[in-house]
């Protein structure tokens, strides 16, 4: 269902500002498409047709479609892209207009956690491994630096994502 134009305007105006600076230079040539591993994976409303949807005002056919957030941010589109566009980018900030919808993946909300406990989206504990090839258990990460670790707690609490309460 396509909405109006000034809704079409706004969303679009809302990603640009969001750092899908270049969305309105996509020709839809597919070249992005064509180098996705995340298309390939299988989610499909990515680059060119995630691209093509929310200009053609197509908002709520995507607004809590999960494919943005298989974006694995490999940066192929955007080596690719005959026009400058940045796919990646684009998915980024279509990320932040569905997460400012309160439409946002469960898969990101695990990734959103995590960051909030140990200061990385992923994260596996490395010790065995770094103690296997010589180097020090803890690596110099937020995951092992209480300090590190409130200070970004902090930054997430005092974010419109610390305003929906998931930690």
């Amino acid at each position: 269902m396509q909405i109006d134009q000034k809704k079409i305007d706004e969303a679009v105006s809302t990603i640009i500002g969001y750092g899908g600076t270049h969305i309105l230079d996509c020709v839809g040539c597919g070249a992005c498409s064509a180098v996705c591993p995340g298309v390939k994976a299988g989610f499909d409303v990515l680059c060119r047709k995630l691209i093509r949807k929310i200009v053609t005002g197509h908002l709520e056919e995507i607004i809590e479609e999960t494919s943005s957030w298989g974006c694995q941010a490999c940066n192929r589109c955007t080596e690719v892209c005959p026009q400058g566009v940045r796919p990646q980018e684009v998915v980024f900030a279509f990320r932040r207009y569905q997460a400012n919808e309160l439409a946002f993946s469960t898969s990101s909300i695990t990734s959103q956690m995590n960051l909030f406990e140990t200061g990385h989206a992923v994260f596996t504990d490395p010790k065995a491994n770094r103690k296997k090839v010589g180097l020090p258990e803890e690596p110099p990460t937020s995951a092992y630096n209480e300090q590190a670790q409130k200070e970004i707690q902090t930054l997430m609490n005092n974010s419109s994502m610390g305003e929906l309460g998931l930690f």
